[in-house]
């Protein structure tokens, strides 16, 4: 099979499903559908130049045939079933506690064996979700488990 096939086939599914996000995105309040909205459609444009790209690629071209090596099939499906378990789990375990645990383990099933870059990057991106929904949207997130079960609150 084409690259350029997959390619396109999988940019113009999930142009799709992101303009049903935009829709979706703009029924929120006012305050609230800035963000979604503006990334949704900038997922939506970005997906749409995928697509036509890979589209011309295929016309002209024909395109590479894919070869998938067993790794990259493995290291695929790992990171979709941790990326499920991250998505489910986030709501209970609280979004930082997720990020906290699930970066580093992700890499770590994925092959990475820099622990120390694993565990900072998951420092970085709660601080960073912290900093985006605290300080910048002024939006609370949903408590912390750990902070419930050690402070009570």
């Amino acid at each position: 099979m084409r690259q350029a096939v997959v390619e396109t086939g999988v940019a113009l599914a999930g142009a799709v499903l992101s303009v049903f996000g935009l829709i979706h995105a703009l029924g929120f309040t006012r305050d609230s559908a800035y963000l979604p909205t503006v990334v949704m459609g900038l997922l939506t444009l970005l997906l749409v130049v995928w697509a036509v790209r890979s589209a011309l690629t295929l016309r002209h071209e024909g395109g590479d045939s894919i070869r998938l090596a067993p790794g990259h099939v493995r290291r695929f499906f790992t990171l979709l079933a941790t990326s499920i378990v991250m998505i489910v789990a986030a709501p209970r375990l609280g979004f930082a506690t997720t990020f906290l645990l699930f970066v580093p383990l992700s890499g770590m099933l994925l092959g990475y064996r820099k622990g120390k870059w694993l565990v900072v990057t998951a420092i970085i991106f709660s601080l960073l979700i912290y900093l985006i929904f605290q300080v910048v949207l002024d939006r609370p997130l949903p408590p912390e488990m750990a902070l419930r079960v050690f402070t009570g609150i």
